[in-house]
């Protein structure tokens, strides 16, 4: 979703000091705080630790500002697990209770299928770079898998790691041929003849792929220079861009034909966006990390077996002097074309890198390590932040530079940042809170927010019922608040799906000691089939406090799939206070909680609905319950069946009911998985949960 997001404008606001730990810094109204964070790293690479605020010396064009919130972050290590469940499995409902740590890292995995040639080990190695890295993003990261042909499979930020692994199963190059057009050139035989001139290719079919690999660096810089200010990271898995600094910088030769000149100036173009997109980049405070899945010589090699198979290149001379590669005078031999387009291509990679601070992990078969230090290096930084100097204007560019007071070592941070302006057409037709709070990539974590999601079948087609739950931590009286909620639907590659705005009344009542407040408002969200990211934001009203939280929801084609399931939903009593209650009555028996964290007293039901879609008979259905424990301990197992007679005539589905017995369980975290049973089709659904 990445790519398509509307980009806004840098914004770094005073109330992210509370991002800052022990800053007490209060600026007056309308002053801006310049927030950056900063890596520092010795010779080594390794981040540089223990530093304090009289260590850096900031510079905005060249002048020193005064450092007026200071924080060391420094990113734990993913903590053990006692079940692999508890890493694999992500929650069913979604949280943004992460979304304000400053240990948590927004990492944007970029496979590049438009130019990952077709060979079996770069794919292999493509795809085991990516779950390399979403096996190491901890509790608080954010990780997108984007990609820069397909789009179906591209994943928006989180942390649920099945539906990461997801989307990098689901690359498939088979796009750029890397010959530089020659297999559209006439056959070696018919390039003779007095007087006839040298053939030479028709078109490059491989433009469109370079064009389309670099728009989406580009836009994943758009979309990070919206996100809040936190470590920003983009893993390029790529064997590199063909992009030719020397023809796009030499002269054009006399006689040139029509048919290279169009590659000859696309080449040209994309080396003019490349410091542009670099810029981009370093505003965004994006470090590049290249990542060549072809290994060691694998480009070179896989060109190379291309280019010996193209008859328009079978027996060519030497090349002569000053040839220009996207305007050639005559065909090259295999081995050279294979060799420049491997080191141009890795020359863009070198370039990526440098330019914002990264390291290239190049000419190895074995990534992992690289893979590693991409992760120990960005594992400790410092957040920064400085009041702009009142001379500013709205939309002002401005540059930045840190220096730290040690010997040997580099600081990496982001280059300049632009004063936020107003749009006009914000000055006219202000965007609400709601809206804004669900505008960026990621979700806003000021109002602590929950959400479950579930698909449905309804009277009149899928809809998704939507439990959306509110915290408050004290609660001592009564209080009630007015908000103002907004829901967006998206699709994978970022397309609009439509858009829905309320308004609601909270009532917050007094708890017992310790537990806090919660309230859950109910609505829903018709949606046809297919995969989907909802959107929800909240605007309180009486403080103007505005959050979101984003989660992910794929609504089955009930009325064909021969099997399909809702999300799993769950009913306490005594319920969390809910409105408005009667919300799914014509959907459910049941009012569903987003709660997945339990006392040992309450009655726990959980709910599934089971469709069995298309023509044919129904068939009985089996559905096997099985809750482990945190040490991936069986504690409870059983089986049994829907039979035939339960599933409505006119809906072919029928409701399972199942009591978790919390009674006899000790406190912990558990996972409950059903498994679903009908004929030769099969379906499950799993959903985490707590007792205290």
């Amino acid at each position: 979703m990445i790519a398509r997001l509307r980009s806004t404008r840098l914004y770094l606001l005073v109330a992210s000091c509370s991002l800052l730990v022990g800053v007490q810094t209060v600026f007056k109204s309308g002053v801006h705080l310049v927030h950056l964070d900063v890596s520092v790293l010795d010779r080594n690479r390794q981040p540089v630790r223990g530093l304090t605020a009289a260590d850096f010396t900031v510079l905005e064009d060249g002048k020193p500002q005064k450092i007026a919130a200071f924080a060391a972050v420094d990113v734990p290590s993913p903590p053990p697990v006692t079940a692999p469940w508890m890493r694999s499995v992500a929650p069913d409902v979604r949280t943004n209770e992460h979304v304000n740590n400053p240990e948590g890292r927004l990492i944007v995995v970029l496979l590049d299928d438009a130019m990952i040639p077709f060979d079996p080990f770069a794919i292999k190695n493509a795809k085991a770079a990516a779950l390399k890295v979403i096996d190491q993003m901890g509790a608080a990261d954010r990780v997108a898998v984007v990609f820069s042909a397909g789009s179906s499979g591209t994943q928006n930020f989180t942390n649920d790691s099945a539906r990461l692994i997801a989307a990098v199963e689901t690359l498939n190059p088979s796009y750029a041929m890397y010959t530089l057009g020659w297999e559209t050139a006439p056959p070696a035989a018919a390039q003779g003849g007095r007087g006839a001139l040298p053939a030479v290719p028709i078109i490059d079919g491989d433009i469109g792929f370079r064009i389309g690999s670099m728009t989406t660096l580009r836009n994943v810089a758009e979309s990070l220079i919206a996100a809040p200010e936190r470590r920003k990271l983009l893993v390029y898995v790529s064997p590199g861009i063909t992009v030719d600094p020397a023809s796009a910088s030499g002269p054009t030769m006399a006689g040139a034909r029509g048919s290279t000149m169009a590659m000859k100036r696309a080449n040209e173009d994309l080396f003019h966006q490349m410091p542009d997109l670099f810029r981009r980049m370093q505003q965004a405070n994006v470090t590049i990390y290249p990542v060549d899945p072809c290994g060691l010589g694998g480009l070179e090699a896989y060109a190379l077996r291309v280019a010996q198979g193209l008859s328009s290149l079978r027996g060519a001379s030497v090349l002569p002097p000053n040839y220009d590669w996207f305007a050639p005078s005559g065909p090259p031999p295999p081995d050279r074309l294979a060799q420049h387009i491997s080191t141009v291509s890795m020359d863009f990679l070198l370039a990526a890198a440098a330019n914002t601070g990264g390291k290239a992990i190049l000419n190895t078969n074995d990534l992992e390590p690289g893979i590693n230090q991409i992760f120990a290096e960005n594992s400790a930084y410092y957040l920064i932040g400085y009041a702009a100097p009142e001379r500013n204007n709205p939309g002002s560019l401005h540059r930045l530079q840190v220096r730290v007071g040690r010997p040997g070592v580099e600081v990496r941070t982001r280059s300049g940042y632009e004063m936020p302006k107003v749009d006009r057409a914000e000055r006219t037709t202000p965007a609400s809170p709601a809206a804004k709070s669900v505008a960026g990539p990621i979700a806003s974590g000021d109002l602590p927010l929950r959400v479950a999601l579930s698909p449905l079948a309804g009277p009149d087609g899928p809809v998704v019922t939507i439990v959306l739950g509110f915290t408050q931590a004290s609660v001592t009286s009564r209080t009630t608040h007015m908000l103002e909620l907004r829901t967006s639907a998206f699709t994978p590659d970022g397309q609009a799906r439509g858009a829905q705005r309320h308004s609601a009344t909270v009532t917050m009542v007094p708890t017992d000691a310790g537990r806090p407040a919660e309230f859950e408002l109910l609505s829903r969200f018709a949606l046809p089939p297919g995969r989907y990211e909802l959107r929800l934001g909240a605007h309180r009203v009486a403080d103007g406090v505005a959050g979101s939280v984003y989660a992910d929801v794929e609504v089955p084609d009930f009325a064909k799939a021969p099997l399909s399931l809702s999300g799993v939903m769950i009913e306490t009593s005594p319920p969390v206070a809910a409105a408005p209650r009667n919300e799914f009555a014509a959907l459910l028996p049941i009012v569903p909680t987003s709660s997945r964290e339990f006392s040992v007293t309450d009655r726990t039901v959980g709910f599934l609905r089971v469709y069995q879609g298309g023509t044919s008979p129904v068939v009985p259905v089996r559905i096997g319950v099985l809750i482990v424990n945190e040490r991936d301990e069986r504690v409870v197992e059983s089986t049994d069946t829907i039979d035939v007679d339960r599933f409505g005539a006119a809906t072919r589905a029928a409701d399972y009911r199942f009591v978790v017995p919390t009674a006899s369980l000790p406190p912990g975290e558990y996972l409950l998985t059903l498994d679903v049973i009908a004929g030769a089709a099969r379906a499950a659904r799993a959903t985490r949960f707590r007792l205290r």
